[in-house]
């Protein structure tokens, strides 16, 4: 559901610039933080509930909020800054689309990459925009360092089906997936949920998971 759009947005991330990433040039991920350590990039990052909760539970790593919305990347943004203990160290908010990635970063400068509850772009004639479509696929092998993995939850089961044969085609590796997440006791000890993914599954929606890796 789209979010309606919040006028105060373009001001809020205008005033908190330090936590944009603003550069036009192609950047290393891994430069634009303090601490030198892996970077992970969630495309789509929605209200940013999923990677917040990353870089809270995970201080030794770097995270990147992308989303293309900006309504809804200010809305991550201000929930960022004003939640307790989040250390805005390790995370940084990005305003732009997926498909000038590689005008955006430079290869092998990302660790993983997070793809959760994409745009399914359900119409056929669409397919190439689905963001797990082969073309996108070779885009973050390129950006990803050799044993960086990809995860992708959705709660749409047509694009689930078109993701694994996508990666079927693929160079990557096939570690882990599932039509039912929530059934998987050990897949959720470490699994940190998306606003979606909380609405859907109170619903009882079934959550589908696959994570593949980079392997040289």
């Amino acid at each position: 559901m789209r979010l309606r759009n919040k006028n105060w947005t373009k001001d809020y991330i205008e005033q908190n610039r330090r936590y944009m990433i603003t550069s036009d040039k192609k950047i290393d991920a891994s430069s634009l933080f303090p601490q030198k350590q892996d970077t992970f990039l969630e495309i789509g990052c929605g209200k940013g509930q999923f990677i917040i909760g990353q870089s809270l539970k995970n201080k030794d790593k770097n995270f990147i909020a992308m989303e293309k919305e900006t309504t809804v990347i200010g809305v991550a943004l201000k929930k960022a800054i004003t939640t307790e203990n989040v250390d805005l160290n390790n995370l940084l908010f990005l305003n732009k689309y997926a498909e000038n990635l590689l005008d955006i970063f430079e290869s092998n400068s990302l660790k993983g990459i997070f793809l959760n509850f994409s745009d399914p772009w359900p119409k056929s004639k669409h397919y190439k925009k689905r963001l797990t479509y082969i073309d996108f696929l070779n885009i973050y092998w390129d950006l990803l360092k050799d044993d960086g993995i990809i995860e992708i939850k959705t709660d749409n089961d047509n694009l689930y089906e078109f993701s694994l044969e996508q990666i079927e085609e693929s160079k990557f590796k096939l570690l882990y997936n599932t039509s039912d997440l929530y059934s998987d006791e050990e897949a959720l000890k470490d699994n940190i949920a998306t606003e979606y993914e909380q609405r859907f599954q109170s619903m009882g929606k079934n959550i589908n998971k696959i994570v593949i890796k980079k392997e040289a």
